[in-house]
């Protein structure tokens, strides 16, 4: 991976698609090359292919509501998917059972937009649309800055920027959460012309807080990691 206190980084999140299309269509053609976060629920997650990118349990709220009730939803995601580290939950700036999402090895929520400041212990690099809520816990906003440029998102995401990357999460789903499939193969197809062209590069949603651990390394004094 390329020195990430400087590259553009991008993450694709979309819905499970509905049951009634085809693997073949929804999942072939973009598994091999670009890691997408796919979001639904647990009884949607578990009839989804094998290998086909990073899953991410969707809570909704009556899962928040009711802690053991939470924590029981997490356990059965966690059996049929051991290696499960997202939720999305769609109010933000609650409280959201933190402390049991971390004892559940959860460490990326998804949702619409972050408020609240950022741990002084885990900054996060300027303009990046998240924030370490807690100790191993990061919470991730798919609402994006609107670029000024005319030219569009992908366009931003284009431009170089020499002394500081910026990270984009693009949701491909609709606004009432379904799936798009039209929306989703155009933003794959342009994503992936600009991977090709060095302009950003993708990781999961799992990926993350890696990702801003090892930026935050080359940044920040020794002096205040060994604080943290």
């Amino acid at each position: 991976m390329h020195n990430q206190s400087s590259t553009n980084i991008h993450i694709v999140c979309a819905p499970l698609p509905p049951k009634n299309m085809p693997t073949a269509i929804a999942f072939d053609e973009h598994t091999p090359t670009l890691p997408i976060s796919w979001y639904g629920t647990l009884p949607g997650l578990e009839r989804m292919p094998s290998d086909i990118g990073t899953t991410c349990l969707e809570l909704d709220a009556d899962d928040l509501c009711v802690k053991h009730r939470l924590r029981m939803k997490l356990r059965s995601a966690r059996y049929s998917f051991p290696d499960l580290k997202v939720v999305v939950i769609s109010n933000p700036g609650r409280d959201h059972q933190y402390d049991l999402f971390v004892d559940e090895g959860i460490s990326v929520i998804l949702t619409h937009s972050t408020t609240a400041i950022s741990s002084p212990r885990r900054p996060t690099p300027a303009g990046w649309p998240c924030r370490n809520v807690q100790w191993g816990l990061w919470e991730v906003s798919r609402d994006n800055p609107k670029p000024r440029s005319t030219k569009g998102f992908f366009s931003a995401l284009a431009n170089k920027r020499p002394h500081c990357g910026s990270l984009r999460v693009l949701d491909t789903g609709l606004q009432n959460g379904n799936y798009d499939h039209r929306k989703f193969t155009k933003a794959t197809r342009r994503l992936r012309h600009l991977i090709s062209k060095k302009a950003t590069i993708a990781i999961s949603l799992d990926q993350l807080p890696t990702v801003i651990s090892k930026r935050s390394s080359r940044e920040m004094p020794a002096s205040i990691l060994k604080a943290a």
